[in-house]
């Protein structure tokens, strides 16, 4: 009997569970992205409707690629004696614009799930 309590003890003692949220970039409003027009929206817009971009990249002169991204999710870790188990999921938005002169010429956006995945 003390075998199987010291046995079970120790399975409980190098056993755990740990928990992690993470975020990358600034959460932003989509209820503006309707009011995206090409050819008439300016960067003064964008910046009043979304703040400052995650990245800008200058394509030309004339051209820049602003781009809005903001992705979060959990991992969870559960481990056991000889194995684990891990989870994760996520979220992400992305918006996507280039910019000529100031104006928007083109613009995407996309909120997915990232793939979620478990491992015994």
């Amino acid at each position: 009997m003390k075998k199987y309590l010291l046995v079970l003890g120790l399975a409980i003692l190098l056993s755990g569970c740990a928990q992690s949220s993470y975020s990358v970039g600034n959460d932003f409003s989509t209820e503006n992205i309707a009011k995206i027009e090409k050819r008439k929206t300016t960067t003064k817009e964008l910046e009043e409707w979304f703040g400052e971009p995650y990245s800008k990249t200058v394509l030309s002169a004339e051209q820049t690629k602003w781009m809005y991204i903001y992705t979060s999710g959990t991992a969870k870790v559960q481990s056991y004696v000889f194995t684990a188990n891990v989870e994760s999921t996520g979220k992400q938005k992305v918006l996507d614009l280039l910019i000529e002169n100031d104006t928007v010429v083109n613009f995407t956006y996309n909120n997915s799930a990232l793939p979620s995945f478990k491992t015994n």
